[in-house]
């Protein structure tokens, strides 16, 4: 019988590199963590180059407070920092890091050069590590005032690691997301992206309004902008702003969404849930809300100490918290920003001492207030909306009844209830006109035969690099199936047509989430079609009279006896009804 390997301590290399699992997953990770230390020296402006997605090279520079000589060294061991000197510090931590594990971390894993000059010193000093050893002795060299952290070879050391990274197109992706979100989360600091040393972000520093949204539209998009209310409000130590998307600008992914607290971005759940809430009767089911939102809190009032990527947290008043958040996003969204008065909130004892000041608009946009209409006004488009798409004279209306039985109700603005003798059925509306759209898309674009609809008027659209590159990518098949695409400039398309199928579709909203959704997926030809289906079918909900949810049951009929993979129809027994009674 063997015995059990005896106990022994690790070595300092090898227990930083298991160290660094949890703190370097990718090479966002490693960005985030130099972007996070730029941010805590006080910096004014950081330029980011990248190279290979970031496997090759991530450097990072700042002008902000630097390192000094005699502590150069000692900052890229673990547990060592400037954040903080005892337990109490961490009640009233305004930094971003403190643990003083992200550079040893990310020494550990790669070739890593420091070079930084202080306001004591009169010259730079330079020092190299390669896999947590450290190479030749710390030298002067010539630096501005601040810090440069240049890490190539990312995972040279671990080749294990470095097989489950993602293509470089991917991993550059994820280096985008990290400089967005820290630079979504400074305003008054300057920040620059270089990718093979082109500049594909340049930002500059605001304290204005006008310029943080000039930031916003940079990083979220034009469309973002347009359709998004800049919000305000505080109470009880606590202060939201930001801008959140009205409903229409629902997204099919959550990919524009940024919530801050205290400068850091987070991913709570109790934060989510309260978003959720606040949208949740005004989004169909699938459909994800937008927004840039910042939470200032006393830092006593949460601890930030939860996991090494700090992306979780947990509130000393965490009902006061959902419940502050809840309330104002709804009393936003309602179209009371600057009408309700604070004893009116509904639903809560938090009470909003502040609303949005008055301010000068950006051009071409409405004040919050006035661009969700009073519902009264909405149930009046939606009665001359329906009254457009009326059932023709008597004489003409449809009489056949389909096999899928006719409408009794639309339920939830997302199924059919019918009746088919005596059975009842549920039909998904989206799940019945995606697989309508593909059909007929994938059956004219085989013919050669597409229909198309022009544009009343073209429409210009700013897009974000990945829905860029989807344009590129597949802009030749898009043609095919009746898109009228051009590049027009840098990030800009001019949208002139549509497939006549998808006329219903609001353009300016439908083409772009379509376009990020090829540009973060790699598919192929039917990829394309499948897609497309998916997104116009979501696209159209709307309110439908019963004449409408008739004519979609015929059209398709013939679809039910196809393998399409995916469920439209099912039956509503009569044994199931009765449990719902017991």
């Amino acid at each position: 019988m063997s015995s059990l390997p005896r106990v022994h301590r690790l070595s300092t290399r090898l227990a930083n590199q298991i160290a660094a699992g949890e703190v370097v997953e990718r090479p966002a990770s490693v960005l985030k963590e130099l972007l996070e230390n730029s941010l805590d020296s006080g910096a004014s402006n950081i330029r980011v180059d990248i190279e290979g997605g970031g496997t090759r090279l991530i450097r990072v520079q700042d002008d902000g407070c630097g390192i000094h000589r005699d502590d150069l060294e000692l900052a890229l061991s673990r547990h060592a920092t400037s954040k903080i000197d005892r337990l109490d510090d961490l009640e009233q931590l305004s930094s971003m890091g403190f643990r003083g594990e992200a550079l040893a971390s990310i020494t550990s894993v790669s070739r890593c050069r420091v070079v930084s000059m202080s306001a004591e010193m009169e010259t730079g000093y330079c020092i190299e590590m390669a896999g947590s050893e450290l190479q030749g002795e710390l030298s002067p060299q010539a630096h501005p005032p601040g810090t440069t952290v240049e890490v190539r070879d990312l995972f040279f050391n671990t080749p294990a690691r470095r097989r489950f990274l993602r293509s470089e197109r991917t991993e550059q992706g994820h280096l985008e997301d990290v400089f967005k979100r820290v630079a979504l989360s400074r305003f008054d600091i300057g920040f620059s992206l270089h990718n093979a040393q082109r500049c594909v972000y340049k930002l500059h520093a605001s304290k204005e309004i006008n310029g943080q949204e000039r930031r916003v539209r940079q990083l979220c998009g034009k469309l973002f902008l347009d359709h998004a209310l800049h919000i305000e409000f505080e109470t009880a130590g606590m202060r939201l702003w930001g801008w959140i998307a009205t409903p229409d600008f629902a997204r099919s992914q959550t990919d524009l969404q940024y919530f801050y607290l205290n400068r850091r971005t987070i991913r709570d759940r109790l934060v989510n849930h309260a978003i959720r809430q606040a949208y949740q009767e005004r989004l169909y089911q699938g459909r994800h809300p937008a927004y840039v939102l910042f939470l200032e809190i006393a830092p006593q009032q949460v601890d930030v100490n939860v996991h090494p990527t700090k992306h979780e947290v947990r509130f000393r008043e965490a009902r006061l918290v959902h419940d502050f958040l809840l309330s104002s996003l709804q009393q936003a969204l309602n179209g009371n920003v600057e009408m309700l008065p604070a004893t009116q909130l509904p639903d809560s004892d938090i009470a909003s001492t502040a609303a949005v000041p008055p301010r000068q608009e950006a051009a071409g946009r409405m004040p919050a207030a006035s661009r969700l209409p009073p519902v009264a006004n909405v149930n009046e488009q939606i009665a001359v909306y329906k009254n457009l798409h009326e059932p023709p004279a008597t004489g003409q209306t449809e009489t056949a009844v389909s096999s899928l039985g006719s409408a009794l109700a639309e339920l939830y603005g997302r199924y059919i209830l019918t009746r088919k003798g005596e059975q009842l059925l549920l039909v998904d509306i989206a799940a019945a006109r995606e697989c309508l759209f593909r059909e007929r898309l994938t059956a004219d674009a085989e013919k050669g035969a597409v229909s198309a609809q022009p544009l009343l008027l073209p429409i210009s659209v700013e897009l974000e690099r990945v829905q860029y590159r989807a344009v590129e990518l597949h802009g030749e098949r898009l043609r095919e199936l009746g898109f009228d695409i051009s590049l027009v400039g840098p990030q800009q398309i001019m949208l002139r047509q549509l497939p006549r199928l998808l006329r219903d579709c609001d353009a300016g909203i439908f083409v772009p989430a379509l376009l990020s959704a090829l540009g973060e997926r790699q598919v192929e030809d039917e990829g394309v079609v499948a897609l497309i289906a998916t997104h116009a079918a979501r696209a159209v909900m709307r309110p439908a009279a019963l004449s409408e949810l008739n004519t979609l049951l015929h059209e398709i009929e013939p679809l039910m006896h196809k393998q399409t993979g995916q469920q439209i129809c099912v039956k509503l027994e009569q044994a199931l009804l009765e449990q719902l009674f017991r």
